[in-house]
């Protein structure tokens, strides 16, 4: 090498290339071991999505199977082949889902918009409204169902549209109706039950209210077997069981005898959760 000439770096003694491979195997673990962790997360978020798309499934067969059968019971009462008297009966077909059915006339509720003022206002004094209070919102209620009129507050500038009350929301509207009232009348009423109850009603409240209005002796009470002319309302509830899985569904409807092909008025359909029962719901047109 001629004098002057700077001499080159000499290469890595193999101790340093030995760190130097183990840092590199030691990377490749670690990007293997996160391949591993994100292919793992994957086949379980899989999993886990074809388990909901199977309850999914299940679920949707069950209120089909269901609402198929509320259909065929809702057929035999308007022809005459099965009296609605509450009872459960199961399918007597052999297929893979047990279904319960039971079907009855609802009329053990009060209308608001067919009730009179004495009723409505017993029905408040039922939920520990004094009786002049009871009677002036009962007053309300009435005069809300007629086009253009005015609370005898000026102040709160409430007028009705005279219309009838379709649900709760309807009423809350109504002045002097609080959430707390609400909430404690909603077991007793129906917007869609066209008769009022009798003695025969299963509702203490709702007969206390009958026996102080005055209204429930005589002609007023009605044989609690009969099915009437049309326009009484029928709930249907229909239970289908598989395996673990179960759907309840609980439809009311208003009969009409004369209506052609289809002789009923659907005005609720829903899903019951276990601990429902379809007494303590109020129905909506």
């Amino acid at each position: 090498m001629p004098a002057g000439t700077p001499s080159l770096p000499l290469p890595p003694r193999g101790p340093l290339r030995g760190r130097e491979a183990g840092f590199a195997l030691l990377l490749v673990l670690w990007t293997l071991a996160f391949l591993a962790l994100i292919g793992t997360q994957a086949l379980m978020l899989g999993r886990a999505s074809l388990n909901l798309e199977s309850t999914a499934l299940w679920k949707a067969r069950l209120q089909t199977t269901a609402d198929a059968a509320i259909t065929t019971e809702l057929y035999a009462v308007a022809t005459g082949r099965t009296r609605p008297t509450g009872q459960w009966s199961s399918s007597p077909e052999a297929t893979e889902f047990q279904v319960r059915t039971r079907s009855q006339i609802r009329r053990d509720r009060i209308n608001p918009n067919i009730a009179s003022q004495p009723l409505m206002a017993a029905l408040l004094m039922t939920q520990g409204f004094p009786s002049d209070q009871a009677a002036s919102l009962a007053a309300t209620l009435l005069g809300w169902r007629s086009e253009g009129f005015h609370v005898a507050d000026r102040a709160s500038g409430c007028v009705s549209q005279g219309l009838p009350f379709h649900d709760l929301d309807d009423l809350s509207a109504v002045p002097g109706m609080t959430p707390r009232l609400l909430e404690g009348l909603e077991p007793h009423l129906s917007f869609a039950q066209q008769e009022l109850p009798d003695l025969h009603t299963g509702d203490p409240s709702v007969r206390q209210a009958l026996l102080k209005s005055g209204i429930s002796s005589g002609a007023d009470q009605t044989d609690p077997n009969s099915e009437g002319n049309g326009g009484v309302l029928v709930s249907v509830d229909a239970i289908v069981f598989h395996g673990a899985f179960r759907m309840w569904r609980h439809a009311e409807v208003i009969m009409l005898p004369d209506e052609r092909p289809i002789p009923w008025r659907l005005v609720r359909l829903e899903t019951m959760t276990p601990d429902s029962t379809p007494s303590g719901i109020a129905d909506h047109s």
